[in-house]
Parts: structure tokens; C-alpha cells; sequence
């Protein structure tokens, strides 16, 4: 049995995702972590319209940084609920 190479990636990624949300949550139980934690949800890397133009259409390079920006607002996200979850 022959596994796409896509699917392969996809499990990993999956896997990494998991333990980084675990990993996540128990650094958020230090509450001077939690703090910096909650501080990079808020916080975007993510060049904002008056900070650069990109044109008329976005170069990859913005989608990618803007998918990057919302995937660690999901894990931090899941991480505080998985949090919540044991206290």
C-alpha cells in the first residue's frame, strides 16, 4: 500500500499541530507566559494597508503571511481552550 505523498505531509503536519497545541497549553499555565501568549493572538505580522502597497493584486508572499498569521491564532486559540479545559 503506496501513501500519497500529500497525505503523508498532511498526517505530519497534523501530528506537529497536536503536540504544538498540547506543548502550548501547558506553557499557558505559567501565568507570565499566558500573558505573552494572549499578547501574540492580538498581535499581527501581518503588513497592514497603509504600511506597504501591494499592488493591485497581492503578491504570494501577503496571502502566505496572512494564512502564517491566522494558523498561530488557531493554534494559540485551541491551546487556551484546551487550557481552560483543565483548570
Amino acid at each position: 500500500m503506496t501513501i500519497d505523498n500529500a497525505v503523508q505531509l498532511e498526517g505530519r503536519i497534523n501530528a506537529h499541530r497536536r503536540l504544538l497545541v498540547e506543548l502550548v497549553s501547558v506553557v499557558a499555565a505559567i501565568p507570565e507566559a499566558r500573558a505573552a501568549l494572549v499578547s501574540m493572538a492580538r498581535d499581527s505580522e501581518t503588513v497592514s494597508d497603509h504600511e506597504e502597497d501591494p499592488g493591485i493584486e497581492p503578491d504570494a508572499a501577503f496571502a502566505a503571511q496572512q494564512i502564517a498569521d491566522d494558523e498561530i491564532r488557531a493554534i494559540l486559540k485551541a491551546a487556551m481552550a484546551r487550557l481552560e479545559t483543565r483548570i
